[in-house]
């Protein structure tokens, strides 16, 4: 019976079935206990129908396992501000943290950004012992057998959500009592000092259609009839965008063999006693009648076999909302979209609280509604599902593209591989948006990110962030020394450490302007005489024009003389300087002055570039590093360079570093056995829009599905899918305002939906 209105604490305790809750075990009023397992859910909205069936088949193999009752729960609740959202934790931009944490602030109003958990209550039915004589006491059962059979339970339940591809946890005390509260609407701190007074609310208004809980009005429902035909996942459209706090539970009750055998005979003879009046009263037989029937014997031969089994079903929805009209138009949301599912509903009228109570993350179920439904069937209303990634922290992309969630981009967490991420995307996709929007959100976290910038692009950036921008050559007269950087501490082998760098660079730039890709024999064998001579005599000093003067002593004119031209031809001011890459958290390197002869020097000097900002990571500081690569298709172009960026994505994770690796050549790198092993090295990819002609390739080289290749053909600038491991997202970027004259190119600003 619903309690009457009232905001004394001994009624509004009425809603409360817990009695205590110690370690991982609660004891509800009735003298049942629990247990509480949360769930990380799957991304699978995006997934084509194999991957699909592949996940019911092990997730109907899990529910058949099931030998007692669970509870299946989803917490929906939108975010409040950006003080929920884990970005912008430590930084030294004020202006740029400020903007951007309005801006996200007014992201989360807008889109209405849920924060979901998961669960799995599992039951243990146990009633209290007769009230105490001493035979009655020595005739109970140890209170620890109760508890080591719902351990059990919970241990098979986690290795079969493991092989789901689930990752789940038992809740201890604190943080399932922490749950409730923020379900129950109750605070810690009352009296008397019990977990119902600190879970209960403070006033409860009871009406026939609804309930007002303190501030908030709730209204519940069930759903009454399922859809005869599904997708697995059907009711991912009711949880993917909830208008307002949903809560919904599944009560699963499995049925014993005998007792499913008997149910079903029942429903069999039924059918055929419907079927023979008909025949005796000379009506046609109802196909409906006659169909079901075929259905249960279909059924009871299954069961008969054990390939099937009958559960009972209770499928529960309470929403909650701060006015009768925002409470009014979610309703009719959910309400429309079981319908378009193909569910019907059913009010909980005369019954609100039971409802209410009924989708509290506590295994009680006192409405009782359940609806048979075969293991299959069941497999099909997997609540676990998401949209977003599991990683909640990092850089902030933007929305989902499919869901009310953030996607985030967190390339240095602990449990990634490596550090490096990819950004594919043909011209005008947004490649070097996203690619800027993630730097200037790494940035207000700490990191340290160093840009090689073959087109002049991140001036911008850099001015925002108030970082260093590196014009090389041209009238600023800055270059780099080819013979690589000097160390802070020389040790024995320095000079050879530095020639093994430089000797691939001055290959390539002693090849430039020959119809050779490098040199022969005789002259790389001279070249590297040459260089070690100069290292070890002026290992401080050493430059590019020491070398030319070893090279020609040693009567290799030819060779110094195509070196030469680097120190006094159009190329000088790139070769022939001494420029470091030391100052702020950023810093790009611009390449753009390059012009004369740049498809044989940019290969060269993006390698030399490299070389210097590894020997930057080498020297440490404590601070996350980022390398950022744009057009690093040019690499592949020679062997040496492509296996020197391979030797990086290999190697930067030991010194706390990453890579970021950007192109629009998305054939070169998939075409390419070292840029598959850069691929292969990249644990965060980010893929942009890309021409039909590539997304077979891009299909068949990070499994993507039929839904996401037809999202990369048509997705607007700046959107996209992120995989992280075997996970992807779509998002589309986000930027403030504020910045979107740094992070856009004009195609960008101009495009429709661009950094919205």
């Amino acid at each position: 019976m619903n309690p009457p209105s009232s905001s004394r604490r001994g009624l509004t305790t009425a809603l409360i079935d817990l009695l205590c809750v110690e370690g991982r075990t609660a004891t509800l009023t009735s003298g049942a206990r629990r247990a509480a397992l949360e769930v990380e859910p799957a991304n699978f909205v995006l997934q084509d129908e194999a991957d699909r069936d592949l996940l019911w088949r092990r997730y109907r193999q899990l529910l058949t396992a099931v030998g007692a009752p669970v509870s299946l729960y989803v917490v929906s609740r939108p975010l409040d501000g950006p003080a929920a959202v884990p970005v912008i934790t430590r930084s030294t931009m004020a202006a740029l943290s400020a903007h951007d944490r309005g801006f996200v602030d007014g992201l989360v109003t807008s889109h209405q950004v849920q924060r979901q958990r998961h669960l799995v209550v599992v039951w243990q039915r146990q009633t209290w012992p007769p009230r105490p004589g001493p035979a009655a006491w020595r005739r109970r059962v140890p209170a620890a057998t109760p508890t080591a059979e719902l351990d059990q339970r919970c241990d098979a339940l986690l290795e079969g959500l493991g092989r789901l591809g689930l990752r789940a946890r038992t809740l201890d005390q604190g943080a399932w009592f922490a749950l409730l509260q923020e379900c129950c609407g109750g605070r810690s701190g009352r009296q008397p000092a019990d977990f119902q007074s600190w879970l209960a609310p403070t006033r409860v208004t009871v009406a026939p259609d609804q309930l007002r809980i303190d501030q908030r009005l709730c209204r519940s429902l069930q759903i009454s009839g399922f859809p005869r035909r599904v997708r697995m996942g059907w009711l991912a459209p009711l949880l993917l965008s909830p208008p307002c706090t949903l809560r919904l539970a599944e009560h699963i009750y499995p049925m014993p063999k005998l007792a499913t055998l008997s149910h079903l005979r029942r429903r069999i003879r039924s059918f055929e006693t419907s079927l023979q009046v008909d025949q005796m009263r000379g009506r046609r037989p109802d196909q409906g009648t006659r169909s079901a029937l075929g259905d249960a014997l279909e059924l009871e031969e299954r069961v008969l076999l054990e390939e099937e089994r009958l559960f009972g079903l209770g499928v529960t929805l309470t929403l909650e909302a701060g006015s009768e009209d925002q409470l009014s138009s979610a309703w009719n949301w959910v309400v429309s979209t079981l319908a378009e599912i193909g569910c019907t509903t059913t009010p909980a009228t005369h019954r609100q609280v039971d409802g209410w109570r009924a989708t509290i993350p506590l295994g009680a179920d006192p409405l009782e509604w359940k609806r048979d439904m075969t293991g299959g069937a069941l497999a099909t209303a997997i609540p676990f599902v998401r949209a977003g990634l599991s990683q909640t922290g990092g850089a902030l992309l933007g929305p989902s593209l499919v869901s009310r969630e953030l996607v985030f981009a967190d390339p240095f967490a602990r449990r990634n591989p490596n550090f490096n991420l990819l950004v594919l995307g043909t011209s005008g996709a947004g490649k070097s948006f996203t690619a800027k929007l993630l730097a200037a959100r790494l940035l207000l976290q700490g990191v340290r990110i160093r840009c090689v910038d073959p087109s002049g692009e991140y001036q911008g950036l850099a001015a925002l962030v108030g970082g260093a921008f590196l014009q090389l050559g041209g009238s600023s007269g800055g270059g780099l020394n080819p013979l690589g950087p000097v160390p802070k501490e020389m040790t024995p082998d320095a000079a050879e450490q530095r020639a093994f760098r430089a000797l691939p660079i001055l290959e390539r730039l002693g090849a430039a302007r020959t119809t050779a890709s490098s040199l022969d024999e005789r002259n790389l064998e001279q070249l590297e005489v040459a260089l070690l001579q100069v290292l070890r005599q002026d290992p401080h000093g050493a430059r590019l024009q020491d070398l030319v003067e070893a090279l020609n002593e040693a009567g290799a004119t030819a060779l110094g003389a195509r070196l030469d031209r680097l120190t006094n031809g159009l190329e000088r001011g790139f070769f022939d300087g001494t420029a470091q890459f030391t100052g702020p958290n950023f810093s790009a390197i611009s390449l753009r002055e390059l012009r004369h002869d740049r498809e044989q020097l940019l290969t060269a000097l993006i390698h030399l570039v490299l070389v210097h900002l590894e020997a930057e990571l080498d020297e440490g500081s404590g601070t996350a590093h980022l390398l950022l690569v744009d057009e690093a298709e040019v690499l592949l172009d020679s062997e040496r360079s492509a296996k020197a960026l391979e030797r990086l994505t290999r190697r930067l994770r030991k010194s706390g570093a990453g890579l970021m690796v950007l192109s629009q050549v998305v054939e070169d790198f998939l075409g390419s056995p070292v840029g598959n092993v850069v691929i292969r090295n990249c644990h965060t990819k980010v893929l942009l829009r890309q021409e039909e002609v590539a997304v077979p390739a891009l299909r068949e080289a990070f499994g993507l599905s039929t839904m996401e290749c037809d999202l990369l053909l048509s997705c607007d600038p700046g959107c996209g899918l992120i995989l992280v491991g075997g996970e992807h997202a779509a998002f589309r970027g986000a930027a403030p305002p504020q910045w979107l004259a740094a992070l856009t190119t004009d195609a960008l600003v101009r495009a429709p939906g661009a950094g919205a």
